[in-house]
């Protein structure tokens, strides 16, 4: 018999509003298997490069689904949730291209650049070098966080003609900072204080790393940085061609440019998102084959349910590549969604 209907997230107990929800997705749970993959560098426009991780099942050929995945801020290709939902699309037989943004992961010392929530032309040289190498397949971009804004916006870009690149065949985006400045005024918040320090202090240390491998760069200038707001103002707008951190935010934030998206897509949101307010969603208009599922719980990718879905607590990537199984019309011959039925955190937040 088919699969019954998608289950509403229903939070385990243990982890109770977004800030518990945010911090066990994070840390709480065994790190998944090791994806095999093989890396490859990413030639850019303007001579930097990047790393991307391609895993290809073996009966997987061109034309069958394939999908790039990208990470969200302080993250990389390998982070557990990307690994979580490489698993979950490996299973349904797609082909999975895991994209380190620029500078990230294994292509930190590739790029004298940087990644931020717009760079789609990215994104864009990503697809383009996957459909090389897929003819006629299906390509999802699936996004979570700042990767989601970037799915999100390269999904408008594709959607203008005339767009020169391989357009996507669907759009999936989990809890996208679609309004980049009200996210960030949230995380100013002093609930949110030490979300906001730590970040800093991440990206404090990632642009240091930078210039001490690029000595070119000069001084990385980021002395005064003490939030996120304080990096995007001093140091990711300059260095990108913005005119402070509010021209950034205006001219990346998906928000406004949802409306245009034309493929079929999938956001996902909770309510209780420290980062993200629910209310930077009031002013988007999706257009009615893009469908918005905002949920009363979830943090902020953690949605860690009471009971396993299809072998899983971790409830947001079983959503995501179910949606992608009916829309790639990947069911077996049962009805069933081929998706392996245990998951090493499908056992440890166990009720006793």
């Amino acid at each position: 018999m088919p699969e019954s209907p998608n289950p509403p997230f229903d939070p385990h107990p243990w982890f109770r509003g977004g800030h518990a929800q945010t911090i066990a997705g994070r840390y709480v749970g065994p790190r998944p298997p090791a994806i095999p993959a093989r890396a490859e560098v990413v030639e850019l426009p303007d001579g930097d490069r990047l790393v991307a991780l391609d895993s290809t099942p073996p009966s997987w050929r061109a034309g069958d689904p394939a999908a790039v995945l990208l990470h969200g801020l302080a993250s990389h290709a390998e982070a557990p949730y990307v690994g979580r939902m490489a698993r979950r699309l490996l299973d349904l037989g797609a082909r999975v291209v895991r994209m380190n943004l620029r500078g990230a992961g294994a292509g930190f010392g590739l790029a004298r650049g940087i990644y931020h929530a717009g760079r789609t032309e990215d994104v864009r040289a990503v697809v383009d070098r996957l459909a090389d190498s897929a003819a006629g397949s299906p390509i999802a971009v699936v996004g979570f966080s700042l990767g989601a804004n970037l799915a999100l916006k390269l999904a408008a870009e594709a959607s203008r003609p005339p767009y020169p690149g391989a357009r996507p065949d669907c759009v999936v985006a989990a809890n996208p900072p679609i309004d980049l400045s009200a996210c960030c005024r949230v995380m100013r918040l002093p609930s949110n204080r030490l979300y906001d320090r730590s970040f800093a202090r991440w990206l404090r240390a990632e642009a240091r790393r930078l210039h001490a491998r690029f000595p070119e760069l000069g001084p990385a200038g980021v002395e005064r940085v003490r939030s996120v707001y304080d990096f995007d103002d001093l140091y990711t707008a300059p260095r990108n061609g913005f005119d402070g951190a509010e021209d950034y935010y205006r001219r990346n934030s998906a928000g406004p440019l949802a409306a245009e998206i034309a493929i079929p897509g999938l956001v996902v949101h909770a309510a209780d998102d420290p980062f993200i307010p629910a209310s930077a969603f009031d002013a988007v208009r999706f257009p009615a084959n893009v469908l918005f599922e905002l949920l009363p719980a979830g943090g902020h990718l953690g949605y860690i349910a009471r009971r396993p879905w299809l072998g899983d607590r971790r409830w947001l990537e079983t959503r995501l590549a179910a949606w992608l199984a009916e829309r790639w019309g990947r069911r077996d011959q049962g009805g069933r969604i081929p998706f392996a039925r245990t998951s090493p955190d499908a056992r440890l937040f166990e009720e006793r």
